[in-house]
């Protein structure tokens, strides 16, 4: 499996490119490719279903995430 070292995940679909911040809560950030982060943010969507509306997780966009 190809692995981007510069990304915290392990969905890498690249051993190169771009990473971006994804906040975790606090002050904590994931360091993640598009493809970990597509990743994360559909366990998110999944996971939002069971959560009530406070508790959600956030599901910004990944234009919108500061680069890495």
């Amino acid at each position: 499996m190809n692995r981007n070292p510069n990304c915290d995940g392990v969905n890498c679909i690249s051993e190169v490119g771009e990473v971006r911040l994804l906040p975790t809560g606090g002050d904590s950030n994931a360091i993640l490719c598009k493809a970990c982060f597509n990743h994360e943010i559909r366990w998110r969507v999944e996971r939002n279903k069971d959560l009530g509306i406070t508790f959600q997780f956030k599901l910004p966009k990944w234009e919108e995430l500061k680069i890495y």
